[in-house]
């Protein structure tokens, strides 16, 4: 069971998912890129929020372009007529995808790791998988065009809605895979996108007992590719939803593209538990917590809820 004893309120886990994306995104920002053994051997490990100690880019607590994104489908959905695609993305800048270490690999994750806004607005507006991916494919083309990454981001988006339509004491793992796999699967039809990321998700579905150094395999890696960052962020949570800090640091602990794997289960795990699960000296330590929270506050307002 998550830290706390009784479910979190519904708001609670609506600015979860957004809270903990930018958590995940922080813890596992310092050893992005960095294989497994390279985060045993300059880290010991992530337990808490730690500075970029080897490349000096970035302080404790700060994120990365995939909390930038986040943040900024965040404000524009909460500003722009909600129902309208077409002007939300006037209002919307998004950073390119050029800045992930060891060079773009498209089509990647990087969509997947700030689709959480979308996950929200799907759930309290009713979007299907269909109607997410158009959304996705709409807002998020100009970081990544590829019709493959935007069916990761509406497979993400399906397993958001997933964790907030449940009862976290009642939804199992499966059903959170199986909702990632499904959307995928509708996804790629509706884009004519090739089905590696729908292949990689049924792979895992046997194998949720399983290992993180085993699921990091079975995902060819934790690469910022499309079928292997996000797959594996969703088996993380699918294996243990029931936990919240040890599901964060197994997952951020394999290393790759650590914080895109980390944006992604934070947004899960902060569906499921609420933002008041996610530990606070991780929340003191994030880089503008307040502000991220007050602008998940602004969305879910926006929205109805």
């Amino acid at each position: 069971m998550p830290e706390s004893t009784a479910p979190a309120p519904f708001r609670d886990r609506l600015v979860g998912a957004l809270l903990g994306s930018a958590v995940g995104d922080a813890l596992g920002m310092p050893v992005e890129g960095l294989s497994h053994q390279n985060v045993r051997t300059y880290y010991k490990g992530i337990k808490e929020m730690r500075a970029d100690e080897k490349r000096g880019d970035l302080d404790a607590g700060q994120w990365t372009a995939d909390t930038q994104r986040a943040r900024a489908l965040t404000r524009a959905l909460a500003t722009a007529a909600p129902d309208s695609p077409e002007e939300v993305r006037t209002t919307l800048a998004l950073p390119g995808d050029d800045a992930r270490r060891g060079g773009v690999v498209s089509p990647s994750s990087a969509l997947a790791a700030c689709a959480a806004p979308l996950g929200v607005q799907a759930r309290l507006r009713g979007l299907k998988d269909l109607a997410s991916a158009r959304w996705a494919a709409l807002l998020l083309r100009d970081v990544d065009p590829s019709p493959v990454a935007h069916v990761a981001a509406a497979a993400q988006i399906a397993a958001v809605r997933t964790c907030l339509d449940k009862d976290p004491e009642s939804l199992t793992g499966a059903q959170i895979l199986d909702a990632a796999l499904s959307a995928a699967r509708d996804s790629e039809r509706l884009l004519s996108a090739d089905d590696r990321v729908s292949k990689r998700l049924d792979a895992l579905r046997g194998h949720l007992g399983e290992t993180p150094l085993d699921l990091q395999d079975l995902c060819n890696g934790t690469g910022s590719a499309a079928d292997e960052a996000f797959p594996f962020a969703v088996a993380m949570v699918a294996r243990s939803p029931e936990l919240v800090e040890p599901t964060f640091l197994a997952a951020v602990n394999v290393g790759g593209d650590a914080a895109a794997v980390g944006a992604c289960v934070g947004a899960l795990v902060g569906a499921l538990h609420g933002a008041r699960a996610l530990p606070a000296p991780w929340l003191d330590a994030l880089e503008d917590a307040d502000a991220i929270r007050a602008e998940a506050e602004a969305l879910v307002t926006a929205l109805g809820e």
